[in-house]
């Protein structure tokens, strides 16, 4: 038996009633249809009930990973540590090779790739400890340019100490 004929069978009474006195035809609806779906699969195999033989398996096919693939896995994963250990622990990159990571250090290799006008040319080549120096007896000083207007900027240690050496040989 289908399941249109057992739709049929089972509304068939109930829908020429409805038509033969005249009153509305009831149009069944979504959950209706549903538990009637249910009662379908409940009952359809128990009423021309026929013996039949079914393979229940409960093996699942798995993957199993073998032993020595475990070990070379393993093997890999020490390797890889121990390299990372050696890069980061015991071979330690060189300080002037490192990315900066406070403002006096970036504010060291912004001078130091700046153009040789703005930055004395010894900077260029000069250690992390130098230009640190300098900046740490560097000064906010108020300066006047060439059009009259009056700007702060700032003058590092050995620029303070080549101003007031010409201030000293201009007042003598």
């Amino acid at each position: 038996m289908t399941t249109l004929d057992a739709y049929k069978s089972f509304y068939e009474a109930p829908l020429t009633e409805q038509s033969f006195r005249g009153e509305p035809i009831y149009h069944p609806s979504g959950p209706d249809l549903f538990r009637f779906y249910q009662a379908y699969l409940a009952t359809k195999d128990i009423q021309e009930y026929e013996n039949a033989e079914r393979v229940i398996s409960v093996a699942v096919p798995t993957v199993e990973l073998s032993v020595p693939v475990l070990v070379v896995f393993l093997l890999y994963l020490v390797l890889i540590g121990l390299a990372a250990f050696w890069f980061v622990v015991v071979r330690r990159i060189p300080y002037e090779a490192s990315i900066p990571r406070t403002k006096i250090e970036w504010m060291a290799q912004g001078m130091r790739e700046s153009s040789s006008r703005e930055v004395h040319p010894s900077y260029l080549s000069a250690g992390w400890g130098k230009i640190e120096e300098e900046l740490r007896e560097a000064e906010v000083v108020t300066v006047r340019d060439p059009a009259q207007n009056w700007y702060n900027t700032i003058q590092l240690g050995s620029q303070i100490q080549q101003q007031r050496s010409l201030e000293s040989t201009l007042k003598s």
